[in-house]
């Protein structure tokens, strides 16, 4: 990687590091997050070379500078929660991360999966099973109620006729007096605050334990 190149490419891991590190101030040094996103991009030199090129089209190397910033974002909240965890002594697979996905189906039957947990807790708390895995999702479940509660009035209304009551995007249109793009755009952005609340997208691409769809049906059966 030739000087210039390198330049570039600290200022970026500075800027990033720089942004992550507030979280992890505890667990990790603002300098050890740089040195660690310096020695991802020297061992990936072709693709840092490929989004800062100069030969490219303006447009094309802003857009690499942005993918790098994000993949660089990625990469340290990765770096960041290994070493958090092996600071306060758990996994990291024991951590949850939502998609709008899993809160979709969540949100529908969250009432049901409510109730069924509680029903599991009771009989967990008589016997000698060991009530982690049931306790987490209880957990979880309360976490998406109070997230909930966090959004616009409205916002959450929307949620519950779409997602509890069954209704079309067409119907909670007309019962609102809004169009069906509004409703569209209040759903899809609700459910996306909903996911930064509880902690934002899943940064692991393999191993992270994220609820999962399965998981959360599993426990309506």
């Amino acid at each position: 990687m030739n000087s210039e190149l390198l330049q570039e490419v600290t200022e970026i891991a500075t800027t990033v590091a720089r942004q992550i590190h507030p979280r992890y101030a505890v667990y990790f040094d603002i300098h050890d997050i740089k040195q660690e996103l310096l020695l991802w991009s020297l061992k990936r030199e072709d693709k840092i070379e490929q989004w800062l090129s100069h030969d490219q089209e303006l447009q094309d190397r802003k857009a690499g500078i942005r993918q790098l910033a994000k993949t660089f974002q990625r990469e340290a909240d990765k770096i960041c929660r290994s070493e958090k965890a092996k600071k306060i002594g758990y996994e990291t697979r024991d951590e949850f991360f939502y998609s709008t996905g899993l809160l979709e189906e969540l949100i529908a039957n969250l009432d049901a999966l409510e109730q069924q947990q509680g029903g599991q807790n009771a009989r967990v708390s008589g016997g000698g099973s060991d009530p982690a895995t049931g306790n987490n999702f209880a957990a979880s479940l309360a976490d998406v109620r109070k997230a909930l509660e966090k959004l616009d009035p409205t916002d959450r209304l929307m949620l519950e006729m779409r997602y509890q009551e069954g209704l079309t995007f067409a119907q909670i249109a007309g019962e609102l007096e809004l169009s069906d793009s509004t409703v569209h755009r209040r759903v899809n952005g609700a459910l996306k605050r909903m996911v930064k609340i509880l902690g934002g997208e899943n940064p692991w691409t393999g191993g992270r334990k994220a609820i999962s769809n399965a998981q959360a049906i599993a426990q309506t059966e």
